[in-house]
């Protein structure tokens, strides 16, 4: 009988010695490899090498943006916001403002510091700027 393992056992070397693309080896490399007996040096070493990336993301310290958040929190609150829709830049137009300010700044209160959410606190300190020329 042949199982979804045995397939593996007997397939996988194979393929991975024709292997070229370069999004299956990083899926390979993050995979456990350790029931087959024949794995390709390369992916063991792109293996060790996301590794070592990994422990390095691990001790970075994301930023702090609290301040700012604080700052911003302030600012749209001492202010008259505009209650007609806003255009922020020319694919952007705020249709309320009051919406837009509260869930962005309880999205970057709850992600403060990963980058991947700066685009929001971005955007709170574009629609900041844009109300202080008008």
């Amino acid at each position: 009988m042949i199982t979804g393992i045995s397939v593996c056992y007997y397939l996988l070397p194979n393929i991975l010695l024709e292997m070229k693309s370069t999004h299956l080896k990083h899926h390979l490399a993050k995979c456990d490899l350790s029931f087959l007996q024949v794995v390709k040096s390369e992916i063991l070493e792109l293996k060790n090498q996301i590794e070592a990336e990994d422990a390095i993301l691990r001790n970075v310290v994301p930023e702090d943006w609290s301040d700012e958040i604080a700052e911003l929190e302030n600012y749209f609150r001492s202010i008259k916001l505009p209650t007609e829709p806003f255009k922020l830049d020319n694919g952007s137009t705020i249709y309320n403002c009051q919406i837009f300010i509260d869930s962005h700044l309880a999205i970057v209160k709850a992600n403060n510091g990963e980058r991947t959410f700066l685009p929001y606190l971005n955007r709170l300190r574009e629609l900041k700027e844009a109300i202080d020329c008008s």
